[in-house]
């Protein structure tokens, strides 16, 4: 398992949404695995470098159209998978942020309650 020099000040949540990704002289595409208020995790079709600052569109469920995510900078990365801190988020990104990642902590607090109820009944 690999040694990663940062640490997550919020909690992730599972996605599996495409995004699309640029950096200063590319553009590709991914999918998103994990999502948080300051950072996410992706897969692309590309090995992103460490420290290489990038623009992203998350293409997440239930959203009309994309999040944009203005800077990111690439603070781990194993092959194809990498982490992105968010360095630059308007405000009305980052309000759609906290909206979305609403939702995701009720529904993960909803699942976590209806195992703990299916426990009980066994």
């Amino acid at each position: 398992m690999a040694n990663f020099p940062h640490t997550r000040t919020y909690v992730r949540f599972s996605f599996d949404s495409p995004l699309i990704l640029g950096g200063e002289s590319y553009v590709c595409e991914g999918v998103l695995r994990n999502l948080s208020l300051q950072g996410c995790s992706i897969v692309s079709d590309r090995e992103l470098v460490l420290g290489s600052i990038v623009r992203v569109s998350l293409l997440l469920p239930d959203q009309v159209r994309a999040l944009p995510i203005e800077i990111g900078r690439v603070i781990w990365a194993q092959g194809f998978g990498c982490g992105l801190e968010f360095m630059e988020l308007s405000l009305p990104t980052r309000l759609r942020l906290g909206r979305i990642l609403r939702v995701s902590l009720v529904d993960f607090l909803n699942a976590r309650k209806l195992r703990e109820c299916e426990r009980a009944v066994v």
